[in-house]
C-alpha cells in the first residue's frame, strides 16, 4: 500500500474526530526521504494532540510526547496508521449494513 500526505493527513483527521468529537480543518503534512524509506513530519493542531497522541499510542504502540513538535512518523509507522483507519471504517461500514440488514428482517 501506497502512503502519501493525504492518506496520512485524511486517517488523522479521522482520529481526531473520533477521540475529540471534530475534524481539524488543517493538518499539516511533509515528507522526506526516498520511497519505502520515508519519514512524515505531522503538525497537529494543538486542541487535538493529546487524544490523537494517546489514541496512535494505545492502538500502534507509536509514542510521542505532547509537547514535542512535529509527530514524526516513518514509512512503518504510516502505513500502520492509515491500516488502522481503513480496517476501523470497513469494520464499522459491516456493522452498519449488519444492523440495517437485520431491521429489514425484523419488519418482515
Amino acid at each position: 500500500m501506497a502512503v502519501t500526505t493525504v492518506s496520512i493527513r485524511l486517517a488523522l483527521k479521522k482520529i481526531a474526530e473520533r477521540t475529540c468529537g471534530m475534524r481539524p480543518k488543517v493538518v499539516p503534512v511533509k515528507v522526506s526521504g526516498d520511497p519505502g524509506e520515508r519519514v512524515f513530519f505531522v503538525t497537529l493542531p494543538f486542541e487535538y494532540k493529546a487524544e490523537v497522541c494517546a489514541y496512535l499510542s494505545k492502538h500502534l504502540g507509536v509514542h510521542h510526547p505532547v509537547d514535542a513538535l512535529p509527530l514524526i512518523l516513518g514509512s512503518r509507522e504510516a502505513r500502520w496508521l492509515v491500516e488502522l483507519v481503513l480496517k476501523e471504517d470497513t469494520n464499522r461500514s459491516l456493522r452498519h449494513e449488519h444492523r440495517r440488514s437485520a431491521d429489514r428482517i425484523g419488519r418482515s
